[in-house]
Order: structure tokens, then C-alpha cells, then sequence
């Protein structure tokens, strides 16, 4: 199953996806940071290796416990991606050049034109839903019996261009 994907890997939630889960249609405009929470214990148990939580810069005015928010940016339990730049864009460059996992509902369309990411994005991105206070995670592709693999990594053409020269 879908957990022995996660044993030892290294994961990356998207954190306003999150933390926005089930709100674009609700009058809630909070965040909540219990989502991130809840992802975070749920990735423990499973083993993950590693766990990395980035969030869109605007996240800081939604989150509805800005106390504990701050706490975790400060110990570096969460990364803000800068004012003017998407969390996307950090968590697709990280999992491409680290072999990662991504936890998210969002589906990428943005992205997809990338040659690496319309590849892989459906591979390495795990769906979630909450019930009650449980987690539950699904690989968007709908294949449960995923195997680890080593994801196929893009190399920029100036690399080949050094690497030919020495």
C-alpha cells in the first residue's frame, strides 16, 4: 500500500492547501493550523523520514492560531515562501531535486506544461481528506500498490554543456 511509499521518504505538505481544506465555499475565512497538525502526526506514524510544511506568504493573515504559527516559523517547523512567489513553486523544485513526496490537493495545472512535472506530479502527490480527526491519505493517481521508485530528475541543458567540456 500507499504507506510503504511513505516509510523513510521525505514528504512535503502543501500547508495552505492544508490548512484551507474544506473553506472555499464556507464563510470561514481562518485557516486552521490543526490541519497542518493532524497531516504532520499522521506522516509520523507512518514513518516518514522527514517532514517539511511550506505555506504561501499571505497563510500568516488566515491562520486562525497566530500564536502557534509563529512558534513553528520561528523553530523552523514550517517555511513561508516569500511575499510574491507561490508555495508551488518551492515545493515542485524541492521534490524534484530531493526525490519527494507531496501532500496536496491541489492537482498543478499551473505547472504541468513542465516536461519533469507533467511526468511525475501524479506519482509523487498524495490526496487527502479528514474524518473526524483522522487523516486520510491517497495517491492522486489511484494506484495503491505505488512502489518506491527513484523519481526521473531533469537536468538543465547548461549542465550537459559543462559536463561535455572537462
Amino acid at each position: 500500500m500507499y504507506e510503504n511509499k511513505i516509510s523513510g521518504s521525505t514528504v512535503i505538505i502543501d500547508g495552505s492547501n492544508v490548512a484551507l481544506y474544506g473553506l472555499k465555499n464556507s464563510h470561514q475565512k481562518k485557516a486552521v493550523l490543526n490541519n497542518i497538525l493532524k497531516v504532520v502526526n499522521k506522516l509520523n506514524e507512518l514513518k516518514a523520514s522527514e517532514i517539511i510544511t511550506i505555506c504561501d506568504a499571505n497563510i500568516r493573515y488566515l491562520i486562525d492560531d497566530t500564536e502557534k504559527f509563529n512558534q513553528m516559523v520561528a523553530n523552523r517547523k514550517l517555511i513561508i515562501s516569500p511575499s510574491g512567489i507561490k508555495a508551488d513553486t518551492f515545493i515542485l523544485d524541492y521534490a524534484r531535486e530531493k526525490n519527494c513526496l507531496i501532500v496536496s490537493n491541489d492537482k498543478f495545472r499551473d505547472y504541468r506544461h513542465d516536461n519533469w512535472i507533467g511526468k511525475n506530479i501524479d506519482n509523487i502527490t498524495l490526496g487527502f481528506i479528514f474524518v473526524g480527526n483522522d487523516v486520510m491519505l491517497e495517491p492522486v493517481n489511484g494506484n495503491k500498490k505505488l512502489k518506491k521508485k527513484t523519481i526521473e530528475k531533469k537536468q538543465s541543458h547548461w549542465w550537459h554543456f559543462f559536463k561535455n567540456k572537462q
